[in-house]
């Protein structure tokens, strides 16, 4: 059977798509191999790759839903091929602007050049045909039954939903669910140490964003709002004015706090979107150590170091704890673990995240950031700051590690976060903070990621 045209953005969607389906792999991996090794001429045809793979992962069970209400034949009896496109032609339907014919038309397409047999043609034109035709009154799910309703009717995994539900109610996890299948806003962080935050803002609407707006909870964070371009196309990106990241994973630098010549740890450095921000807070001056266990991620560190002009941290490939038992480290002044979690708090930006995570995770992964706590407290100072961090909205990763840590760890106690938030980011931020001692953020409260972040002194 011929391979699937490159140039087409429909099968290079849908060779994605077949991808992911067998193994539920990382969704932003397989997207950047792919996009990679096709040829596709336009910018416009690769963002079209993206917003078609991201759709479907995002709407799935819906979609899912919706097909099997209008075909006699099972979903899941059908091969791969024909279930993907199927699904493909019914998110365009569903929730793009594109045009019936073309969703219709390109679908079958991709079948002619496979050289699918024409009865296969007659199914998927007619299923199609029928959804085209019903979009304004579409099958709802039985709602006798909240968990199946909200599980179909938003595409997420029972367990997870049932999981929310208990904590939430029904009112909250609905508008939990709806605003995690939204598109966040594009936000950046303005390097302070190159230009100021209200100065660029009106250089943004005039030249290039007129609807940019302040953050109003990171004093460093813009809004990009309408901006329907590339941030690394950007004149500021180049010059080093302006990083990618979410206002929440912002504050959780600020709740850190750090200083001009300290000693900072960060022990989940990742691409260095908060290693950035603590240079940029301390000034440039100051030592950081800088850990990941990915190379590639810390050539990006690197790469992102050198655009914003800071000078750069000692970088460390390998598991943080083995390392520095190794190196005898020094003792640091403040440590940022932002931990490795289930990241049900950034869905709204990866949505395989919600198909790729099980109710075990919640018995393994807060294991893992209980050792990083335990491992690198040792080497923080006496009175120094330790900040943990994860993007996820689960007690088991979240409060329930911080109690564990605590009872074996009398030597550390949680600091109120507006101690140090209050006089940064101003009064608004009391609207994220949680008993005095949690920052915690919503995508549905607040339409930031989902965050949460606690100040550990250590007595």
């Amino acid at each position: 059977m011929p391979r699937l045209p490159k140039t087409n953005p429909r099968a290079v969607a849908l060779k994605i798509l077949i991808r992911w389906e067998k193994g539920k792999p990382l969704l932003d991996e397989i997207l950047s191999q792919v996009l990679t090794k096709s040829v596709l001429p336009d910018e416009r045809d690769r963002a079209l790759v993206g917003e078609l793979v991201n759709g479907v992962i995002r709407y799935l069970y819906y979609i899912d839903f919706v097909i099997s209400r209008f075909s006699d034949h099972s979903l899941e009896k059908m091969d791969p091929e024909v279930r993907n496109i199927l699904r493909l032609g019914t998110y365009q339907l569903l929730y793009t602007r594109i045009p019936e014919r073309v969703a219709l038309a390109e679908s079958l397409k991709i079948l002619s050049h496979r050289k699918r047999g024409q009865w296969i043609k007659n199914l998927v034109n007619a299923i199609l045909h029928k959804i085209a035709e019903n979009k304004n009154n579409l099958p709802e799910p039985p709602d006798f039954n909240p968990v199946y309703y909200l599980s179909v009717k938003y595409s997420f995994p029972e367990w997870l939903v049932k999981r929310w539900l208990d904590r939430f109610g029904f009112k909250e996890t609905k508008a939990l669910l709806i605003a995690s299948n939204e598109r966040p806003p594009l936000v950046i962080r303005v390097n302070i140490l190159k230009v100021s935050r209200d100065n660029f803002l009106v250089y943004l609407q005039k030249d290039e964003v007129p609807q940019a707006k302040a953050c109003p909870y990171s004093p460093a964070g813009i809004i990009l709002e309408g901006f329907r371009g590339k941030v690394t196309e950007l004149k500021a990106y180049h010059f080093g004015w302006i990083s990618v990241q979410d206002s929440a994973s912002q504050l959780v630098t600020y709740l850190l706090n750090p200083k001009p010549g300290e000693k900072i740890l960060d022990a989940c450095a990742g691409v260095g979107g908060k290693t950035t921000h603590i240079a940029e807070l301390m000034k440039n001056k100051g030592f950081i150590w800088a850990f990941d266990l990915y190379p590639w991620r810390l050539e990006k560190l690197k790469e992102n170091f050198q655009r914003l002009g800071l000078k750069e941290p000692k970088v460390f490939q390998g598991d943080v704890i083995d390392e520095l038992q190794k190196m005898k480290a020094p003792s640091f002044d403040r440590i940022l673990i932002d931990a490795p979690c289930t990241g049900t708090g950034v869905i709204r930006k990866h949505p395989d995240i919600k198909w790729a995570r099980t109710q075990e995770n919640f018995l393994k992964i807060p294991e893992k950031q209980l050792r990083l706590l335990e491992g690198l407290a040792p080497f923080l100072r006496s009175k120094g700051i330790m900040v943990y961090a994860t993007c996820s909205l689960e007690p088991e990763e979240n409060e329930e590690v911080i109690t564990k840590f605590l009872e074996k760890h009398p030597e550390f106690e949680i600091e109120n976060p507006l101690i140090v938030l209050e006089k940064s980011c101003g009064n608004k931020i009391k609207e994220l903070i949680e008993k005095n001692k949690y920052l915690k953020t919503y995508p549905h409260k607040h339409n930031l990621d989902g965050f949460f972040a606690v100040r550990l002194r250590k007595r």
